[in-house]
């Protein structure tokens, strides 16, 4: 069994590895006190009864504690802090002609109107309601 636990761990490093997510670190120590087990001769059901249950265990302590830590670390882009913003349409903006541009931050962006019918003037003030590729679309 020494052989199957080593194989485990060596498993589980490498899928953790590869992986931006927590998919096999539970499966680390879990196979490392099994290990430890077997090299005291103790029994082969009882290794794979502690594997399970710590296995289980830390799944069950630290899964929430490990989804908030990867929730937390997806930020906004800079482009997706656009929305909700003001900005000036600098070329009037068709949609059935796909012309348009606005500018905010100081960056001029491509826009489309929100409502396909609506002409916008230049110099109104809109706001971004979207972003669909590389095009701002307002109200």
């Amino acid at each position: 069994m020494l052989y199957v636990w080593i194989a485990i761990l060596v498993t589980a490093v490498v899928v953790e590895a590869a992986t931006s997510d927590f998919v096999a670190i539970w499966f680390f120590p879990a196979a490392l006190i099994s290990l430890i087990l077997s090299l005291f001769d103790v029994p082969v059901w009882l290794q794979i009864l502690v594997f399970m249950l710590v296995g289980l265990a830390l799944v069950v302590a630290t899964r929430p504690l490990c989804r908030k830590f990867l929730m937390a670390k997806k930020e906004k882009t800079n482009a997706e802090s656009l929305i909700g913003k003001t900005c000036i349409v600098t070329e009037e903006i068709r949609n059935i002609d796909e012309m348009g541009e606005v500018k905010v931050g100081g960056l001029c962006w491509s826009a489309r109107a929100e409502d396909e019918e609506r002409v916008i003037a230049v110099g109104e003030h809109v706001e971004i309601v979207e972003i669909k590729g590389v095009k701002l679309i307002v109200k």
